[in-house]
């Protein structure tokens, strides 16, 4: 039998926020679904607080990844399609759940801003580097973010090749406002 690792809760701890929101994210649920006892829960975790920041800064952080790997794309044209990907392949229903977790939970709420500043500012860079202005730089910026959260808000759950769908066009757009940038 293989131990489990904090990973292993936190995934299934989005798992279970992206199937029921925060009020399934349980120490019950989680070891029912991992197949352990509660003391195993505790190895990893003091309380459903701390695993709920913890399952917070993992969704974060896990953000941050994507950011860095649309950052390590040198050519700017190329980016464009590298956070394409990365916004489809994004953790939707996880997200959605977070988002509303935020709505009444301030801690869930100043990581939900921080993740889309960054976004935000990632992709303003990405446009920037594109050669766009900065003021219009962050004005297609802002549409990107408010696409993805919007298609959130409005799928559960997101159809992916939709979204794909709507990126495509999406990118096509800042190709077309960059063309003779």
């Amino acid at each position: 039998m293989s131990t489990l690792t904090r990973d292993d809760y936190l995934a299934t701890g989005l798992d279970l926020l992206a199937d029921g929101g925060v009020s399934a994210v349980t120490i019950a649920a989680l070891c029912e679904r991992l197949g352990v006892t509660k003391g195993s829960f505790y190895h990893h975790f003091d309380s459903v607080p701390g695993f709920h920041a913890a399952l917070l800064a993992c969704w974060e952080e896990g953000t941050h990844r994507s950011i860095e790997a649309a950052r390590a794309v040198a050519d700017s044209r190329k980016r464009l399609s590298v956070l394409k990907e990365l916004a489809v392949a994004a953790p939707h229903e996880a997200e959605s759940a977070i988002r509303a977790w935020g709505r009444s939970s301030e801690p869930a709420a100043a990581v939900v801003r921080r993740v889309d500043a960054a976004r935000e500012a990632n992709l303003v860079e990405s446009f920037r580097a594109l050669g766009l202005p900065p003021t219009r730089a962050r004005h297609l910026a802002r549409i990107g973010l408010a696409t993805l959260i919007g298609t959130q808000s409005l799928e559960r759950p997101v159809d992916r090749k939709r979204l794909l769908a709507v990126f495509d066009e999406y990118q096509q757009w800042l190709e077309s406002a960059t063309a003779g940038a």
